[in-house]
């Protein structure tokens, strides 16, 4: 998918998700309810979502994100058991990055999912290593 487009790491029990530069909130949400069907894709895989410099965000607006709210609850609650799921979000530019850590301040409070922000994909790698079964 052109938009966003995932890549399962079986090995390192991870699904990566890139923010192309026609991301919206709504094919986010499509292409997160995609992954079950995924081949390769299991429920305690962790993820990790990258904004890359070319994603505009224009669509992530705080009601937007309200919405999606609702609905990684649900998605959560089905396809992420067994385990205390990890999602890591990866933002290189300080004003994107405004955007993942809304995202991590609204879903702190009664989520078992961990959400954590970070610059690189290298640190944000050794996090999800952490702990792992």
């Amino acid at each position: 998918m052109g938009k966003a487009s995932w890549t399962i790491h079986g090995s390192l029990k991870v699904a990566e998700l890139v923010f192309g530069a026609d991301t919206t909130m709504l094919n986010l949400r499509h292409a997160i309810a995609e992954l079950p069907g995924m081949p390769g894709w299991r429920s305690d895989f962790d993820l990790l979502m990258i904004v890359d410099d070319l994603a505009t965000l224009e669509t992530f607006t705080p009601q937007s994100m309200k919405d999606h709210q609702a609905f990684m609850r649900g998605w959560n609650e089905r396809y992420r058991q067994g385990h205390s799921p990890k999602t890591a979000l990866v933002c290189a530019d300080d004003l994107k990055r405004i955007i993942p850590e809304l995202w991590s301040a609204m879903t702190r409070e009664g989520w078992k999912t961990k959400i954590e922000v970070f610059t690189n994909r290298t640190e944000a790698l050794a996090w999800l290593a952490k702990d792992q079964a």
